[in-house]
């Protein structure tokens, strides 16, 4: 028969093992959800999901938003979209520049 202090300690580790990344996962799903540039109706949607559903809420969450544009990915849309103008025809002649 193990004591009774060990079996409270393990399971006051175990507890922690799965307590603390759910915490984790909450509070950078609540942070992500405030530091977007969304409407305040959906921030607060998302906030609802996030809080409601402590578990389900950030997963949820972190499944289905939308990838945020990073600026180096900003840059090269806009440097590819330079090189393609600049390789277009100037008419309809076919005629390069």
């Amino acid at each position: 028969m193990i004591p009774l202090a060990v079996s409270t300690f393990l399971q006051a580790i175990f507890a922690a093992m799965i307590v603390v990344p759910l915490i984790i996962l909450w509070v950078a799903a609540v942070v992500d959800v405030i530091r977007h540039q969304h409407s305040g109706l959906k921030i607060a949607a998302m906030l609802v999901l996030v809080l409601v559903f402590p578990i389900i809420g950030p997963l949820l969450y972190f499944a289905f938003r939308k990838p945020s544009v990073t600026a180096d990915q900003k840059y090269m849309a806009e440097a590819d979209l330079r090189r393609e103008t600049h390789d277009r025809p100037i008419d309809t002649s076919g005629l390069y520049r």
